[in-house]
């Protein structure tokens, strides 16, 4: 109540008039976009290090369609401050430029720096489109410059994780084969001194040459396998059930140079502890590649994401559909894995980026349908541009507010007589 009182005093000393700021973000938001580049000038004449008047200058450019004033603003703002909305519109820039590399670095940024909520959602989306497209185009010019490639340059600390073989268990409990061999390529991505492939590569190139994972570590396949995905190991596991209510995992890791084979030592667990086998598992990998862990990556490599092996099934079952096209059904078994274990954050990622793509279209939605998506949403995040950009500053500065959802509406009174007053919608304590 103390906090609510003094952010509300503040606004209402620091709140006196309309800013050049708000002048610029009521005229973007009617499309009067040379107005707003004027107004936004004016701000930024008057304070230079203003983050928000540099970032919607850029953004009032992007929408007039000058890329390369949009970039130059928007920079400008980045060199401030570090800024979600700075990369997501330093993304779309790119995209438009066909620069599909710097797109994606400048969608992990917007990410890194704001990973949650709807935006969030369809910038998950659409870098899985990109990398999608990326990794096909790169399977394609593989194959066609096969004969050409040396397998002398590919690095010795490359590694590939196809999926799991499944067979031995019940068809209903198969995709469990698939979940694991997901978090084990995430588990050793979080090593820095190896290099995973990106499972979408490996999909890809598995689907082009129609491998399965049992083939995929044959002598006669591996090597060819290992030089058009440009890794020096590959490495799989096959999963048995144990009666009822356990589980072993069986791995092999294929140096793709010569086809020689490393047998990991099985591990066994519960089903309510099928990640104890996997943890057994990753590490008992990197011990067979000589990888000396620091002790931040053996922490990182023990984190459990799920302690419910069904919520692991459900999540498995997302992905095998997800890879087939089955969009819908994608959506409804991530969710089910979030809904059985709601600490399940890759699940519950993974269903906001499958609902975000749907939102656009689904299969073959393009570039214009998520930057439609992504500004009609980003309108409602800019909900607070009315705000002075003091008044801004001011609630950024008090303690707690950082973690205030700014996403939520916000009730915007007309200025009548010079003054205003704000409603901010929220809890202010963060929680």
């Amino acid at each position: 109540m103390i906090r609510t009182v003094l952010v509300l005093a503040l606004l209402m000393l620091v709140g006196c008039s309309q800013s050049f700021y708000s002048q610029g973000r009521k005229l973007a938001d009617e499309g009067q976009y040379d107005q707003a580049i004027s107004a936004f000038y004016q701000e930024i004449a008057a304070n230079p290090q203003s983050m928000e008047a540099w970032r919607e200058l850029g953004v009032a450019y992007y929408e007039r369609g000058d890329l390369d004033k949009a970039e130059d603003a928007i920079k400008q703002a980045e060199n401030i401050s570090p800024d979600a909305r700075s990369n997501l519109y330093l993304g779309l820039i790119n995209e438009k430029r066909g620069m599909t590399d710097t797109a994606i670095r400048a969608y992990g940024a917007a990410l890194s720096l704001d990973p949650g909520g709807e935006t969030a959602n369809l910038i998950r989306a659409n870098l899985d489109r990109l990398l999608s497209t990326r990794a096909r185009r790169e399977v394609d010019l593989a194959l066609q410059n096969e004969a050409s490639i040396d397998v002398d340059t590919i690095p010795d600390n490359t590694v590939a994780v196809v999926d799991f073989d499944g067979s031995y268990l019940s068809p209903e409990m198969q995709p469990l084969a698939t979940g694991l061999a997901e978090f084990t390529a995430i588990d050793l991505s979080k090593v820095k001194s190896i290099r995973v492939i990106e499972r979408l590569k490996i999909d890809a190139i598995m689907d082009e040459l129609k491998l399965s994972a049992s083939s995929a570590v044959d002598r006669a396949t591996a090597p060819r396998l290992g030089r058009l995905l440009g890794g020096k190991h590959i490495v799989t596991g096959s999963v048995l059930g144990l009666g009822d209510s356990g589980v072993r995992l069986d791995g092999v890791i294929v140096n793709t140079d010569d086809s020689t084979t490393i047998v990991t030592e099985p591990t066994e667990a519960q089903l309510q502890e099928v990640f104890k086998a996997q943890k057994q598992f990753v590490f008992s990998v990197l011990d067979d590649l000589g990888v000396e862990l620091t002790q931040a990556e053996r922490d990182a490599i023990s984190e459990v994401p799920t302690e419910s092996y069904l919520a692991l099934l459900a999540y498995g079952r997302g992905l095998e559909y997800r890879r087939r096209g089955m969009w819908r059904e994608a959506e409804a078994s991530f969710s089910e894995a979030s809904t059985i274990d709601p600490g399940f954050s890759a699940a519950g990622r993974a269903a906001g980026e499958i609902g975000a793509a749907l939102s656009m279209g689904g299969p073959g939605y393009t570039d214009v349908n998520f930057e439609a998506a992504v500004t009609s949403v980003t309108q409602a995040v800019q909900a607070i541009s009315g705000l002075d950009t003091r008044l801004i500053s001011t609630a950024i500065n008090i303690n707690g507010l950082p973690n205030l959802n700014l996403r939520r509406p916000v009730t915007m009174p007309p200025v009548v007589g010079g003054t205003s007053t704000v409603i901010i919608q929220g809890d202010l304590d963060g929680n």
